[in-house]
């Protein structure tokens, strides 16, 4: 099973520029394969969590700017671009 991990990471980590060079919010989403299809709430969590540790750790962002979000939410702020 694939499980998708999305986040929302805000402007004040400078990640991201719109158009005219503004700071603006980025979208993330970590992809990666889980052995059951059946994931306890509370382990689901936990993935969540990593996830957000793993993606701050990697771009050297503070973890408080990284939000998790909805794979929806996600998917909205994807079909604008």
């Amino acid at each position: 099973m694939k499980i998708r991990l999305c986040y929302r990471v805000e402007k004040e980590a400078g990640w991201g520029e719109d158009e005219h060079g503004n700071p603006t919010e980025v979208y993330s989403c970590v992809k990666f394969d889980y052995k059951t299809y059946n994931i306890p709430k509370n382990q689901y969590k936990e993935l969540v969590e990593a996830g957000r540790r793993i993606t701050a750790s990697q771009f050297k962002i503070d973890e408080n700017l990284i939000t998790p979000i909805t794979l929806n939410e996600y998917l909205d702020n994807m079909e604008e671009e």
